[in-house]
């Protein structure tokens, strides 16, 4: 019963939800577009029903082709649910995974940019990378012979509807699905990698500007007998309605014209552009009468393009056919791949973290935080939650990493007399020897677990100190798979300060102890934690320096895009070559 839900949802969401190019407000100005052309070609015949039996033409709607288009729509839809989802459910996030460490890697520098100016790019390189990519995959389905066995069923319609979009076999959908999410994800991960600030994707109903013109522009009339041209003009740079009836055409001059989606001009790069001509003649199909063959029935629509495939490319056919049975075996593997309840061990059961280790977790971060004075407007556990945050992300983006509850006392002066932070009521206090003890049998104990890689993270330079001496001293009697890890690089290293003087603060404005990355920070992590009427006061001269006053949200989630940046490079330094890295140290 879920399943059956499932496929009419999915059935039924292709007109009504937005995201899907037959939405039904999309058709309707499709609909609205007909009649003008319907209008231009019939001189005054404003009738409904002249324009009802133009647009309903009993000969495209009821034709066998069409009947195929539309069992073939329900019929795919279970595949789509089963097949084409999970496959792209695995494959994005892998090749996001695989993206972002490439760029990790590239020593490529980080741009700051307003949020809005980094939206509009993103969206502006989105669409392009978008559009490139089904233009590649459409390419290559029409050049790659083997490929071409299975996209002949889309060419295989004797006439267009909106329904026609679908006749695609499950291959197209895969290959399609594979290059658009490659170029996608290394996009993502590139913007994500060289903008500082958390960049925002600006959308309306899940669809980009660009998208939603593009869509309200008479996309549904492609696939109809509808000729709806943009002129010679326009059609050098966006692909029009009855471009793309011509790809369709089976007359010799049009085969592998016209593959792009959005904008002509990858046909134009690629040699593949043809400017429809004022009555052109179109002839729908596959050339010497090949399109009968698909539309006896649906059975024909997924095995006769299966059969030609391996008759005419068997050694293509039986390697394809080895990899994707590998694939899927892998996919069935990272399926069943156990994900814990959370990523922190204080919220799992013993054995929610032993099965979370035999699954991989093998890397944990002890990260050390802080009870201590900060201003007037900002509470005394700002480190504990900000590091707390950090950790998440860091562990999030890094994988199979879990997180030991955060060390909320560490060294902060002389207790008694009181020094250093300790003047200000609130302040906790460890001796060093005690913080070093603690942190030590911390580490100690996660590595007798069987945990192989151990990282500190710390959000508080008078604690960097001690943490190197605990990493020294566990180091010399772990064994040759234990590796523990100061991430020293994500609080000295973050260059916080170097993007904000870019920005124009001066190094007065941006202050140290909570400042304005502090509080910025805080702002993001924990905004409970900031008193608002004393943030708002810029007279405070105990316990706070810098412009304070002028932290936001938006800066923090810069500034704590470069501290873990800056964390999961030194991860990946050491990982690559830890003997180095180590001497180094």
């Amino acid at each position: 019963m879920e399943i059956l839900i499932g496929c009419i949802e999915f059935i039924t969401g292709h007109f009504t939800k937005m995201t899907q190019r037959t939405f039904w407000v999309f058709l309707l100005t499709a609909t609205i577009l007909a009649f003008i052309v319907y209008v231009r070609r019939d001189g005054r015949d404003w009738s409904l029903r002249g324009f009802s039996a133009y647009l309903f033409d009993r000969k495209v709607w009821a034709h066998r082709s069409s009947m195929i288009d539309y069992k073939y729509f329900a019929v795919n839809a279970l595949l789509m649910v089963f097949i084409f989802t999970p496959i792209i459910a695995l494959f994005y996030p892998a090749m996001l995974d695989l993206s972002t460490s490439v760029f990790a890697a590239s020593g490529l520098p980080v741009l700051s940019a307003p949020p809005q100016w980094s939206a509009i790019l993103y969206m502006l390189t989105y669409i392009l990378i978008v559009d490139f990519g089904v233009f590649l995959g459409h390419y290559l389905t029409h050049k790659v012979p083997f490929l071409w066995q299975f996209h002949k069923l889309h060419h295989s319609a004797e006439v267009l509807n909106p329904m026609t979009l679908y006749r695609q076999h499950p291959v197209d959908y895969i290959v399609n699905g594979l290059v658009l999410g490659a170029l996608t994800a290394f996009a993502h991960a590139g913007f994500s990698y060289m903008f500082a600030d958390l960049f925002i994707v600006w959308k309306l109903g899940g669809l980009t500007l660009v998208s939603l013109i593009f869509y309200l522009g008479g996309y549904n009339l492609r696939h109809s007998h509808i000729r709806l041209s943009f002129g010679p003009r326009f059609e050098k740079w966006l692909v029009s309605p009855v471009m793309h009836q011509v790809h369709h055409s089976s007359l010799e001059h049009h085969w592998d014209k016209n593959m792009g989606l959005i904008f002509s001009v990858w046909d134009r790069l690629f040699g593949t552009l043809h400017i429809y001509q004022k009555d052109e003649p179109i002839e729908l199909g596959l050339p010497n009468g090949e399109a009968a063959m698909f539309n006896q029935g649906i059975l024909q629509c997924y095995v006769l393009p299966i059969k030609k495939a391996y008759t005419a490319h068997k050694a293509t056919s039986l390697a394809l056919l080895t990899l994707l049975s590998g694939s899927m075996a892998w996919g069935a593997h990272a399926a069943n791949i156990y994900e814990p309840a959370s990523l922190h061990l204080e919220e799992l059961t013993w054995n929610e973290t032993q099965a979370a280790l035999e699954a991989g977790y093998s890397h944990v971060i002890i990260p050390t935080g802080g009870t201590e004075q900060n201003g007037l407007h900002v509470v005394l556990g700002k480190h504990n939650y900000v590091i707390r945050h950090a950790a998440e992300e860091i562990a999030s983006s890094y994988g199979e990493t879990l997180i030991a509850p955060v060390m909320a006392y560490v060294p902060e002066g002389n207790i008694s007399p009181p020094q250093g932070h300790m003047k200000y009521t609130g302040t906790l206090s460890l001796r060093e020897e005690v913080f070093e003890a603690v942190l030590e049998d911390t580490a100690k104990s996660l590595f007798q677990h069987g945990f192989t890689h151990v990282y500190i993270l710390g959000d508080s330079g008078g604690s960097v100190a001690a943490q190197d001496r605990v990493v020294e001293r566990v180091s010399t009697d772990l064994k040759p798979d234990q590796h523990f890890i100061h991430l020293d690089q994500y609080y000295l290293a973050n260059k916080q300060v170097e993007s904000l003087l870019k920005e124009g603060f001066s190094r007065d404005a941006i202050g140290y102890h909570a400042g304005m990355r502090d509080t910025s920070e805080l702002m993001l992590a924990y905004p409970e934690g900031v008193r608002e009427a004393a943030r708002k006061k810029t007279d405070q001269t105990q316990g706070a320096t810098g412009a304070y006053w002028k932290a936001s949200k938006e800066i923090g989630a810069k500034m704590m895009a470069l501290k873990v940046r800056a964390a999961l490079k030194q991860i990946k330094s050491y990982e690559d070559n830890p003997v180095v890295t180590a001497e180094l140290k």
